[in-house]
């Protein structure tokens, strides 16, 4: 019976179950020690931390200037509001709902788009009518086709930002050289939550090359006060701790290493589940580097011999965690089944087959063969 999948009689593959994401900490008493100084210096939100991380994030992030903010969700809402767009906002609906959520927070109309079947990302040929603001997404943190955005926006004189949430160390190939995520549109809003390669246990920084966006960002990131009470506008209380950035700043110290690593897993899966019949994988554009902060496969029911959904059961009889990154695609779910959208079938397609499996930046790499024997195991038996 070992031959055999558990769902079917066999023995787990993991016991206990095998996580899908936990944050890595290389040095934790490093952490503890600045932790310890934010707590006896008294200042413990938007100190001295704060202020070293945005600048060594916006060194490692060739920019001029980052701002620290609560979530990456509050960095887009605070961008959105800045750049003020009076007409449609496009989103791709193949990402997660936070970034329409921002959109709609501004009160902005969503206007929903595909993406492309190879990548999963917004193109410029997805992007219909005349939008104020285009936002693009670097799911699982392959680069957008940000040149290709970028000359989009100027033709249209339409206003462009990304959802960076998953591209902090990804990096583009653009005027023919290999640059980090960060300095392309108006601003790129990276998340600093645990799943992230980079992180703060909460958090975000928005990277740009704007320094009037900067400056209004942190005065919109503490409820539009410039520091008299005297508000400007109507703000957030958007600010970051000096606990999180004690975090987050031990993690941009390993974040190379980290992101090395992903890509030595995601390789390992490659090679373990490539030759299975029905698999698919997200593609990385020539000369790109992914960060990725997720690992999603496409599974296809009439090649593999079972369902998605059968798959992913299969998996947690295994114990091994999974998501599905990302089903519904936004415009399917509830929250926006009131914006009027045409059919997008590629959306559509990648929500119904995909599954994202464990990926962490200390993840060891026998434990991906371990996944793909189980996955070999399901397949094998997949009539069953």
């Amino acid at each position: 019976m070992n031959d055999r999948p558990a769902i079917l009689g066999g023995e787990p593959t993991f016991v206990p179950p095998l996580p899908f994401a936990r944050p890595t900490i290389e040095e934790p008493a490093a952490v503890l020690r600045r932790v310890e100084a934010a707590l006896e210096s008294g200042m413990v939100t938007n100190g001295p931390m704060v202020r070293e991380l945005e600048e060594r994030a916006a060194a490692m992030l060739d920019v001029e200037e980052c701002v620290a903010v609560a979530s990456c969700t509050l960095g887009l809402m605070l961008v959105i509001q800045a750049v003020d767009p009076q007409g449609p906002v496009v989103v791709p609906s193949f990402t997660f709902s936070a970034t329409a959520h921002a959109v709609t927070w501004n009160g902005r109309e969503i206007s929903f788009a595909d993406c492309d079947p190879e990548t999963w990302l917004l193109r410029p040929e997805d992007v219909t009518g005349s939008p104020s603001l285009i936002v693009g997404v670097h799911v699982s943190g392959v680069p957008c086709d940000v040149a290709g955005l970028t000359k989009l926006a100027s033709q249209l004189d339409s206003e462009l930002i990304f959802d960076a949430a998953h591209g902090a160390g990804s990096r583009t190939v653009f005027d023919g050289r290999l640059r980090p995520l960060g300095g392309f549109g108006r601003a790129e809003v990276f998340s600093l939550t645990p799943t992230k390669v980079m992180s703060g246990a909460e958090g975000g920084l928005v990277a740009t090359n704007d320094s009037a966006l900067a400056d209004r960002l942190r005065i919109a990131r503490d409820y539009g006060n410039p520091g008299d009470y005297d508000t400007r506008f109507a703000g957030l209380n958007a600010r970051l701790s000096e606990l999180h950035a004690a975090l987050a700043l031990e993690s941009l110290d390993h974040l190379a290493a980290r992101v090395t690593h992903r890509n030595s897993v995601a390789t390992r899966y490659r090679t373990g589940l490539g030759e299975l019949p029905g698999i698919g994988f997200q593609a990385v554009p020539d000369g790109d580097v992914s960060s990725y902060k997720d690992f999603t496969i496409l599974v296809d029911a009439d090649d593999f011999g079972c369902s998605r959904d059968a798959v992913v059961a299969a998996l947690a009889a295994e114990g091994i965690a999974t998501r599905k990154y990302y089903s519904p695609p936004v415009h399917r779910q509830q929250a926006y089944a009131h914006v009027p959208t045409p059919e997008l079938p590629v959306s559509d397609d990648l929500a119904a087959r995909v599954v994202s499996l464990p990926i962490w930046s200390h993840l060891p790499e026998d434990v991906v063969d371990r996944v793909c024997a189980a996955f070999q195991a399901i397949q094998s038996h997949a009539t069953e």
